[in-house]
């Protein structure tokens, strides 16, 4: 049995998240920064059952002490609607994934709910059954890729995407379409040879956030519901960037956001597990799952590696394309090491497998850590889907890049043309972090 007991009344917020390894623990950093704030506040964090570990584990990277981890309920639930009938009824809960039971008795229903993004469905859910819980929506992304996404027409983005999408019923020209096909053929035309719109002067085509077609159409659901939490349900949002880093492009989402839609937007970032202290390559396990990653690494010369990590979901969609990039390497003698991890992961050909194992020069592994990896010594450059941890962790590490990837490249390419301000050795580290934010997050949600 877990409970808390405290003479004074705690204060209860709600997460929830998505199984992306960039969300987590970006996630795990909102809630760690707000407990260390505030001393009176308990968070519970809703997750799929084979996350509940992960996120745990990501917890303790964020230097915080057991007393405040104990503030912190990590919870497997296979319905996040049932779980949070059970915790505004102040009942116990039981954790699917370490069977430990949760009891909610005389602690105060939560007062506000994080939601990711692409967990849209819950917020009108809670909004719902507890009207007067603040929704806080979490953009585990650039306040660039944010307008690009989410803005308006003007900002590049598809905010009027729904609506234009429902006047082409409303003017009878559906043509006996389906909404997600209606929905899809006035999705915006990704190669059209304009300059995407970027308040921070990054000067990049459209067709250079596309250089490859993506996975499938685009999710429609998904995106419009992500749309609309943040515009109509949320009461406020959360980034994972910093205005030290994109001062115009953050000044014109707050304009936008706070302005005409009467929201609050938090700058938070960069939300991966930085220290103040200058970057050193951090301990390496010598024992462990891990140890054949990095046998490896200490095999090769010093900055010779290249780590081709696609995230937890993307992965290139045409295995052809990346089969040429590995043929490649195996030619330049460059040794790599590749994960196989993404959840879209396309098998390769196994006679380049067997070609790569017999050459001693990759290495195939279901999962790299990855911040280790960027860190080591012999690492010397990182091809990538361009996921917001990618970016941050790479910079920290002062590994070279490369983006394939669709639909992650507008926010990154800012990002290589603002190197000199982003190197080792002036990392975005203590001097951006957003713990003045939080006060006033803390403050605001009272």
């Amino acid at each position: 049995m877990s409970a808390l007991s405290s003479s004074t009344k705690l204060k209860h917020f709600l997460l929830t998240t998505i199984p992306a390894l960039g969300h987590i623990r970006a996630e795990s950093g909102i809630v760690c920064e707000l407990i260390k704030t505030e001393p009176h506040l308990i968070f519970t964090v809703l997750v799929p059952k084979f996350l509940a570990p992960v996120f745990s584990r990501e917890l303790t990277q964020w230097s915080v002490t057991e007393a405040d981890l104990a503030r912190i309920r990590v919870v497997g639930a296979t319905e996040l609607r049932e779980v949070y009938q059970l915790i505004i009824a102040q009942e116990s809960i039981t954790c699917t994934a370490t069977d430990t039971v949760f009891d909610y008795k005389g602690i105060t229903p939560p007062t506000a709910v994080f939601s990711d993004l692409f967990t849209p469905a819950f917020a009108p859910y809670i909004k719902e059954k507890t009207p007067d819980v603040k929704i806080v929506n979490l953009w585990i992304i650039t306040s660039g890729s944010i307008l690009w996404h989410h803005g308006k027409g003007e900002h590049g983005g598809l905010f009027e995407w729904e609506a234009r999408t429902k006047a082409v019923f409303e003017k009878g020209e559906d043509c006996g379409r389906t909404f997600d096909e209606v929905a899809q053929s006035v999705w915006r035309e990704p190669n059209s040879g304009k300059l995407l719109p970027n308040a921070d002067g990054v000067k990049m085509y459209d067709y250079e956030s596309y250089p490859q077609p993506s996975n499938g159409t685009p999710p429609v659901s998904m995106i419009m519901g992500a749309i609309r939490q943040a515009t109509q349900f949320a009461d406020a949002s959360i980034t994972a960037t910093t205005s030290a880093f994109e001062p115009a492009s953050s000044k014109l989402l707050n304009d936008w956001y706070e302005g005409e839609l009467g929201k609050k937007v938090f700058n938070f970032g960069p939300l991966v597990p930085f220290s103040a202290a200058p970057y050193t390559t951090p301990p390496l396990p010598s024992q462990g799952p891990f140890q054949p990653i990095f046998s490896f690494l200490d095999s090769q010369p010093p900055k010779s590696v290249m780590l081709v990590s696609f995230g937890s979901i993307f992965f290139p969609s045409k295995g052809w394309q990346l089969e040429a990039v590995l043929k490649t390497l195996l030619e330049m003698r460059t040794p790599f090491i590749l994960s196989r991890a993404p959840a879209m992961f396309q098998p390769l050909d196994p006679k380049l497998e067997e070609t790569v194992e017999d050459s001693g020069l990759g290495l195939f592994v279901d999962y790299v850590p990855q911040r280790d990896i960027l860190g080591h010594p012999n690492l010397g450059s990182f091809l990538t889907h361009g996921g917001n941890n990618s970016m941050w962790e790479s910079i920290g590490a002062g590994a070279n890049r490369g983006d394939p990837s669709p639909r992650q490249m507008p926010k990154r390419k800012g990002i290589l043309g603002q190197t000199d301000l982003m190197t080792p050795a002036n990392p975005p580290r203590a001097a951006v972090w957003g713990a003045p934010r939080s006060v006033k997050l803390n403050i605001s949600l009272q």
